[in-house]
């Protein structure tokens, strides 16, 4: 009989070592690393990020803890993961994978509290990390849009999954082991779309409970508690849970055959990397907005726009970012012309050409509503078209001005995947605008460039703290 997929992945996990590591997926994960260190110095500036602080501080305080970011105090490692967690998540800033996950926000906390208390190196943190991701993006892979469907939020569900493999690789974890961990990350993870569904913000905390989850998934492990072999595929498991069946057979599909083999997660396993797709978000927005940000602006920076010119704006996206978060529960505060809609998000930088990645945080249905009057009224020319036989992130947007010209463009899906140089390029923009020691950031630059070559990740954090 075949092993079971939680045991292929154990076995992934287990043998994984820095050296096996292509370099670009060396590059792929200091980008991620780097982009989570400085949004959650953002982060910490928000309301929601000083909550999270003095909770734990509070609750979980712990003289030889690991470190908060941004306030520098100790906690216990569970605590201070779901801290960091909050901070990286607060502006809506992650990374995305496949438009629905984001894998930064459970992994990299979790990691990072892990290798301080088990003083780990710099590769050993970049090795867990790229198990968590590969691990994480593999299982959510196809079946993303069917969770979603099932009422349950992919980022929280996976992510729990991600945070728990990251921590189990740092504890050096045996196969066995392993195993249970996933097994123990398949059961206790959760939440709930009916918060972005009608507008709650419980989803707020879904990062950080999975990366606390996950974590203790991970320590219990330790105990030597066997574990359901096929918590995964299981008639009872994971995917009967989350995707509605254990056949893969899906409900709704970002693109293809609604019908997959549920034993091709594993294909390529260590030889294609599925973080290479992973997708930073440098706008506090939804991942799906990001290229349409983007996109408008390369437009305006290669036409001279008059906006009152302009009779409509037409932008054709993929169709599940036109139903968020699922076509069985759209939210029609972000699939309508409103503030924080998709088509705000267009209106914005067509006007003024550019956004502010420093902007605060702007959410459908908790804006004020009297702001920013002009991007209103362009809002309203914007007409946006979901295709299902079109990639995620890419949109193709026109502009038809009064005297009938048109300007065009159009993304592929794979423009915002960048590598470690062009999220430092991106992200060095902000530094000057931020509530941080300039020297310090730069010096953040430097550390993660070179942090194969840290003997701990003391520095690291401490850039941040």
């Amino acid at each position: 009989m075949a092993d079971s997929l939680s045991r292929v992945f154990s076995q992934f996990v287990s043998n994984l070592r820095y050296e096996k590591l292509p370099i670009e997926v060396v590059d792929k994960l200091k980008a991620s690393l780097l982009h989570s260190m400085v949004v959650s110095i953002i982060g910490a500036g928000t309301e929601q990020g000083k909550h999270a602080i003095e909770l734990i501080k509070q609750e979980e305080s712990q003289e030889r803890g690991a470190t908060i970011l941004s306030d520098g105090s100790k906690a216990t490692r569970a605590g201070a993961a779901f801290a960091n967690s909050k901070l990286m998540h607060a502006t809506n800033q992650s990374d995305s994978y496949r438009m629905l996950l984001h894998p930064g926000p459970c992994v990299i906390p979790a990691v990072l509290a892990s290798a301080e208390l088990e003083m780990s190196t710099g590769k050993q943190l970049l090795t867990a990390m790229a198990a968590a991701y590969e691990v994480e993006s593999r299982i959510g892979g196809d079946f993303i849009p069917s969770t979603q469907a099932r009422g349950f939020r992919s980022s929280a569900v996976y992510g729990t999954l991600g945070s728990a493999v990251g921590t189990g690789k740092l504890l050096d974890l045996t196969e066995d082991q392993l195993v249970t961990c996933i097994a123990l990350a398949c059961t206790f993870t959760g939440g709930t779309n009916e918060g972005p569904r009608s507008g709650g913000r419980e989803m707020m905390f879904h990062e950080p409970m999975s990366t606390r989850t996950g974590i203790m998934a991970a320590l219990l492990a330790r105990e030597n508690v066997k574990g359901s072999e096929m918590s995964l595929e299981g008639d009872a498991g994971f995917y009967n849970a989350f995707v509605g069946n254990n056949r893969g057979e899906l409900s709704y599909v970002f693109a293809g055959p609604d019908k997959v083999d549920v034993a091709d997660i594993l294909k390529g396993l260590g030889k294609n990397w599925e973080i290479l797709h992973i997708t930073p978000k440098i706008y506090p927005t939804a991942g799906y907005n990001n290229p349409v940000i983007d996109l408008m602006t390369d437009i305006r920076a290669a036409h001279s726009i008059d906006s009152k010119s302009i009779t409509s704006i037409n932008i054709d996206m993929n169709w599940l970012e036109t139903t968020y978060p699922s076509p069985a529960f759209p939210n029609t505060a972000r699939t309508e012309p409103g503030i924080g809609s998709s088509h705000y998000f267009a209106a914005y930088p067509c006007f003024y050409g550019y956004y502010p990645p420093l902007k605060e945080r702007v959410d459908p249905g908790n804006a004020d509503k009297g702001q920013e009057q002009q991007v209103m009224e362009l809002m309203k020319k914007v007409t946006i078209i979901g295709h299902k036989d079109r990639p995620a992130f890419s949109p193709k947007i026109t502009i038809t001005m009064s005297d009938g010209t048109a300007y065009e463009g159009e993304y592929n899906g794979n423009e915002l995947k960048w590598n470690l140089e062009t999220e430092i390029n991106r992200i060095q923009d902000v530094f000057s605008e931020m509530d941080w020691p300039e020297e310090k950031l730069t010096q953040l630059v430097e550390c993660v460039q070179n942090i194969e070559n840290e003997n701990d990740v003391g520095t690291l954090i401490g850039l941040c703290s």
